[in-house]
């Protein structure tokens, strides 16, 4: 099984991104009966672009992968994805490597939405009233 991870390095003892569209590197491993095979280091082609996480979702199903461990996913990307039948799991806090033994040992979520995130603390969210009209009647 051919499994992508998100990446903030090139190797199996980087910390994991936690999101998927900029995330600097993918790590791609080989596994065999529960031990990693082979594994490659690829840059994220996208994370700087506009339209990143189909841009993304695209270079992965590229690297024809069987599965996805990663953050949070956007909406298209994710769609992208289970389209092509990459199932999509959600990443631990850790490394690469303590990633794919919870892999391995059937520890990780499937992830089956997409993650949009809402608004950013500080942002213009839905304001006082919940935005559901309570404004003054005039």
């Amino acid at each position: 099984m051919k499994i992508a991870i998100t990446s903030t390095g090139n190797n199996l003892d980087s910390e994991v991104s936690l999101v998927f569209a900029r995330s600097p590197y993918f790590i791609v491993a080989d596994l065999e009966d529960g031990d990693i095979k082979e594994t490659s280091a690829v840059e994220n082609p996208s994370k700087n672009e506009r339209g990143a996480g189909i841009s993304a979702a695209q270079f992965i199903a590229n690297k024809n992968v069987d599965a996805l461990i990663s953050g949070a996913v956007g909406p298209n990307a994710f769609n992208i994805l289970k389209q092509i039948g990459i199932e999509v799991y959600k990443l631990q806090s850790g490394t690469v490597k303590e990633n794919l033994k919870l892999f391995t040992e059937n520890k990780l979520d499937e992830i089956t939405s997409s993650s949009s995130g809402g608004p950013i603390a500080g942002g213009r969210g839905p304001g006082r009233r919940g935005g559901m009209g309570g404004g003054r009647q005039i």
